[in-house]
């Protein structure tokens, strides 16, 4: 875990210390379990020693225990009695222990997983155009669970196990120190084993959680676009593509398989070993008569006790490896840093009036490059202001400048006289409402869909922002009307049913200005008439952009601008606009709209 930042360990440190009362409960459970492992071979050695072979008791344990030559039987039931509570106790602890861990790591997984969750959900849109949905989901759910299971193990196999090698060593050394020292040389070994294998088993986790997330990115665009894939036939092709990819996995699996099962059989090769040498050089011991028979069992009992917590790290190697690389995978995103920064001063008015204000406003998405140019206008509350042009001219970019989903490298977009960046940015997004040309649904009542537009919001609310923006009509004629479930982003519903919604929603926020994108775009005329005059309702007191191919549905705005290469090239009205030779006029022309029906004004008192 090396190649993770420091800010991310600090982090996940904590995450870690707000557990702490229940990992320190927990490690102290098992702290006590390992001393009682320490003591369970004890009562064999004198069952051994003084029961079977009439050997008198050492000094502490005569003053604890029955003489073996008067009272052999009854120091016998007490030693039984004594390996039956011990196994109890041992039995309780482990439980105990067990329980306060593994509820330790879960609620640290919920934490890391919300608190990384949040990260991820507050990057720019750039970083989210960059990276696949699902290797995002592949992280908060398959790297944050490497995590809590790391967490989990750490608690209940490494620490405990720890506790125990080094209790048995200390014990045997106490003992015997020669004898202890050759049983000590084990472990050097056993190390090293642990270390070789733990380095190639996080490489090849690093190759298999790389190609476990393409595949979850990759699987999720595709259902994302099922439709698409049927529409030209292609589903041999995705699913050679599936299976490509299922491949690559699979190869990765295996490689990490070959080497997570290598590991436990070397482990035991050399604890089987050193078991055999110990064993000889113990029974020498016992016949020279450096050792009793009840040593030499203690010592092998402790050897055993040695050899499986070495196997449980051995089986945990593969757990520790998925998280070095889940926490470097996490460690990549949390670097990502959002280019919209709030002031530390930011400011939350107590109201919006609405106005909005461009200032000498240009942009660019990388260097060199401007997507928009020295853009300057003012929009009052109750007023339209459309924007027109070929696509790449600026006019989404306008939009996501006036939500501050991006910032002005020159100039200022202000609200109500104060410049986005001095505002904060829940204030900014709750006051400027986007409605995209595809607007965004979930897979939930219809409306809840509506209601997601203001926090608290329940469902007769958002029937009364339909009803306010006069689309209830449609939606009450669908099946289930307002408690219909919706398909994911709302694929059962079509785009004009879909953009009525998003005007119920915005209707419902405390939205002062509304950024419509392409409201006409591919619904019949009836719809957007509809949407027409829902607008006409949702302008009423707010600032409205519109923007649009379709120049019959900007005709009525209060101000047109004609976007050129990110620029200005034309402003005012449509009379005069289509009056005047120029961009707007030959697109007048050319869409064959001249001769149109006068367009539903859009403004109130029209």
């Amino acid at each position: 875990m090396s190649r993770v930042g420091t800010e991310t360990w600090h982090w996940l440190g904590r995450h870690v210390r707000r557990q702490g009362r229940s990992l320190g409960a927990g490690t102290a459970a098992m702290a006590l379990r390992a001393a009682v492992l320490l003591l369970l071979p004890w009562p064999l050695k004198y069952i051994v020693d003084s029961v079977l072979l009439g050997k008198p008791l050492g000094a502490w344990a005569a003053a604890l225990l029955p003489d073996p030559l008067g009272h052999r039987l009854l120091l016998l039931n007490v030693l039984g009695g004594a390996i039956l509570v011990l196994g109890c106790i041992e039995a309780a602890l482990a439980y105990l222990g067990n329980r306060l861990l593994l509820d330790a790591a879960q609620r640290f997984g919920v934490s890391v997983g919300r608190d990384f969750f949040a990260h991820l959900l507050r990057l720019p849109m750039s970083f989210h155009r960059r990276h696949l949905s699902g290797e995002l989901v592949a992280r908060v759910g398959g790297d944050v669970g490497a995590l809590q299971q790391f967490v989990a193990t750490v608690g209940m196999d490494l620490v405990p196990h720890l506790l125990t090698i080094c209790g048995i060593l200390a014990v045997m050394l106490a003992m015997n120190w020669r004898y202890g020292l050759l049983t000590l040389a084990v472990v050097p070994v056993l190390m090293a084993l642990t270390r070789h294998f733990a380095a190639r088993i996080r490489n090849e986790a690093r190759g298999l959680r790389l190609r476990e997330g393409e595949q979850s990115g990759a699987t999720q665009e595709v259902f994302g676009n099922v439709q698409l894939a049927q529409a030209f036939a292609r589903e041999a092709h995705e699913e050679r593509q599936f299976a490509e990819r299922a491949g690559a996995v699979l190869a990765a699996g295996l490689r990490l398989n070959r080497v997570q099962a290598g590991f436990a059989p070397a482990m035991n090769l050399v604890i089987a070993l050193a078991t055999g040498v110990i064993a000889w050089y113990g029974a020498l011991l016992v016949l020279r008569g450096a050792l009793t028979a009840g040593d030499l069992l203690v010592f092998l009992a402790y050897l055993r006790a040695i050899a499986t917590p070495a196997r449980q790290m051995a089986k945990a190697g593969r757990v520790f490896g998925r998280a070095a690389v889940a926490l470097e995978r996490i460690d990549e995103y949390r670097l990502e840093a959002s280019e919209i920064r709030e002031s530390a001063a930011a400011l939350t008015p107590l109201g919006c009036a609405g106005r909005l204000e461009f200032s000498a406003v240009s942009f660019s998405y990388q260097a060199g490059v401007q997507a928009v140019r020295d853009i300057s206008f003012e929009l009052e509350p109750g007023r339209t202001l459309a924007l027109v042009g070929a696509t790449g001219s600026g006019k989404s970019t306008i939009a996501a400048l006036a939500a501050r989903f991006q910032d002005p490298i020159q100039g200022a977009v202000r609200l109500d006289g104060r410049d986005l960046r001095e505002l904060s940015l829940r204030f900014v997004r709750t006051r400027v409402a986007l409605i995209p040309q595809e607007p965004l649904l979930f897979h939930a009542p219809l409306w809840a869909n509506i209601a997601y537009g203001r926090e608290g919001a329940g469902r007769s609310e958002a029937v009364a922002a339909a009803q306010a923006a006069g689309v209830d009509e449609v939606i009450a004629a669908l099946p289930g009307g307002f408690d219909a479930m919706l398909g994911e982003r709302g694929t059962t519903l079509s785009g004009g049913q879909r953009q009525c919604i998003a005007v119920a929603r915005a209707m419902l926020s405390e939205a002062a200005v509304v950024l419509f994108d392409e409201p006409s775009s591919s619904i019949d005329a009836l719809t957007e008439r509809r949407l027409m005059l829902a607008l006409k309702r949702l302008a009423q007191r707010r600032a409205v952009v519109l923007i649009a191919h379709r120049l019959a549905t900007v005709a009525s705005a209060d101000l047109i601008l004609v976007l050129d290469r990110g620029r200005i090239v034309q402003r005012g009205h449509h009379a005069q606009l289509s009056a005047t030779a120029g961009p707007y006029a030959e697109l007048w022309r050319a869409h064959g709209e001249a001769a149109s029906v006068p367009p539903l004004r859009l403004v109130a008192g029209s």
